[in-house]
């Protein structure tokens, strides 16, 4: 085996070891955020979760304006690490310090621009100074990252899911209100993971030196990364802006709690992959034939576990908000049902930016955002008024097709792919198995909401692995063994994309 075959062989096994590490972390701290989630909904009303979903929509937007993709140049940094890590370091305490003075010189015009929400000013004021802490883990985070040693890096994510899912809820039955959100998740999550990264087994030593030439090379590299975070964050929360400006905190705590839950399928492997995968795509640039087969099958794999989890929660919501939530949550199915949608084919438009960052060329994903921000802003602010949050999600959706079809034409400039094999046989299984749950539903017709929640999702799901199983059953067995092959350390990348 050469040098190149065996750096390829090492990149690979530590990809896939990630991504189990990822994965199995994420199911954790996935549970973990439902309980939390389903306990915190029961415990508190729609206008508390509308207040503070607002508080951060502001206080993210900051951070995104002045991120400049430093974390995406430590990674792909080529230089001297140390230098590179402390000048990350200075510049994000810096950034993270002045927002969150500029937050308090603004409270002023905040107050004076939302004055029925008193509360606004004062959380994002406390958010805004926790996220100085934050700002102090990102570059051991990103060293981690970079060095693929992403079991070190899941450890700190687990043990802030559960240090927040104990607190949140504890606080909220204490009658702290929106505050056991600010705290109790907010707060908690970020001084945890510091504790992690900070303490015993420390990631890095800190240190206060500051190297021009690095600082230029973030600047200039960052400057689309900023551009892409920034159109990229408003398109992912202009809805949230607007609902909350214009219909209100009980509006938005019934938008934000469905996107919430639906986000929750493309956490279950979209969200692990695409953290593991950045750095294998910066690894295998200047390799076409292994760079397409390994994004071809992260999409792959996102698609056909994004369908079945989606699938299930669109037939199963109105049953799934009366047991989980409670009645008071009910007027909130149809936009989750339309947000489910959306965060099916989101993590396919990540992916992709991340690969064109990876790669080099975070430009294609600026032409496509704004191309994206110019359709959804008109369609937010127009359908929400006629429509209300039901407008809002069906925007979403539009924006979000448009952005798929551009931005996977784009990515053939650097990988090769079919469309026709990542989806083909999982739109089909999802058909088949939507007429499966109906028909059973109709045939049977229970009325217990537990009964129709398990027969409905339960039929779905049987019809669809049986059509993957038996229309791919070969390319199934391949990729087990393949992944089992490189966790043990025996092969690379193989086989055809």
């Amino acid at each position: 085996m050469n040098g190149q075959e065996a750096s390829a062989h090492e990149i690979a096994s530590k990809a896939v070891r990630g991504s189990v590490w990822s994965i199995g972390a994420s199911a954790i701290t996935i549970a973990s955020g439902f309980l939390r989630s389903v306990l915190l909904a029961r415990l508190l009303a729609p206008e508390d979760f509308g207040v503070v979903a607002l508080a951060l929509v502001l206080a993210n937007a900051g951070n995104v304006m002045t991120s400049f993709g430093f974390n995406a140049a430590l990674v792909q940094y080529k230089g001297n690490v140390a230098e590179a890590a402390s000048t990350h370091f200075v510049i994000k305490m810096a950034m993270a310090t002045g927002m969150a003075l500029l937050a308090l010189l603004s409270a002023p015009v905040l107050r004076g621009f939302y004055p029925d929400q008193p509360q606004l000013v004062p959380i994002l004021l406390v958010i805004m100074t926790l996220r100085i802490i934050g700002a102090a883990n990102s570059t051991p985070q990103t060293l981690l990252q970079r060095r693929l040693e992403f079991r070190r890096l899941m450890a700190v994510n687990v043990a802030s899911s559960l240090a927040m899912t104990v607190v949140a809820p504890l606080l909220a039955w204490a009658r702290w209100g929106l505050w056991s959100l600010v705290i109790g998740e907010q707060g908690v999550g970020i001084v945890v993971s510091a504790l992690g990264l900070w303490t015993a087994r420390r990631v890095w030593k800190a240190r206060l030196e500051f190297d021009r030439g690095i600082a230029r090379h973030y600047f200039r590299f960052g400057l689309f990364m900023m551009l892409n975070s920034q159109l990229s964050y408003w398109l992912d929360k202009f809805d949230d802006f607007w609902t909350g400006t214009s219909l209100g905190d009980t509006a938005l705590g019934f938008y934000s709690k469905a996107y919430e839950f639906a986000g929750y399928p493309r956490r279950v492997v979209a969200k692990p992959l695409q953290d593991v995968f950045f750095s294998t795509y910066a690894r295998l640039q200047d390799d076409r034939l292994r760079l397409s087969k390994a994004y071809y099958r992260v999409n792959s794999l996102v698609v056909r576990v994004g369908f079945l989890f989606s699938l299930g929660l669109v037939l199963v919501a109105h049953e799934f908000v009366i047991l989980f939530l409670g009645d008071k949550w009910l007027p909130m199915v149809f936009t989750f049902q339309l947000m489910i949608i959306y965060t099916l084919f989101d993590p396919l438009v990540v992916t992709a930016g991340r690969l064109a960052t990876a790669v080099g060329h975070p430009e294609i994903l600026t032409k496509i955002n704004v191309a994206q921000l110019v359709i959804f802003v008109p369609l937010v602010v127009g359908l929400a008024r006629y429509i209300g949050i039901e407008g809002v999600a069906i925007a979403a959706d539009i924006m979000l097709f448009v952005g798929v079809a551009l931005i996977m034409h784009k990515m053939k400039r650097f990988v090769d792919f079919s469309l026709r094999r990542m989806f083909g046989v999982p739109l089909l299984a999802l058909i088949l198995a939507v007429a499966a749950a109906l028909g059973a539903t109709r045939l049977l017709g229970p009325q217990n909401d537990w009964l129709r929640l398990l027969l409905k999702g339960g039929a779905a799901t049987v019809v669809y692995s049986a059509v993957l199983l038996g229309l791919e059953r070969r390319q199934y067995e391949r990729a087990v063994t393949l992944i089992r092959d490189l966790i043990g350390g025996r092969i690379s990348f193989g086989g055809n994309a």
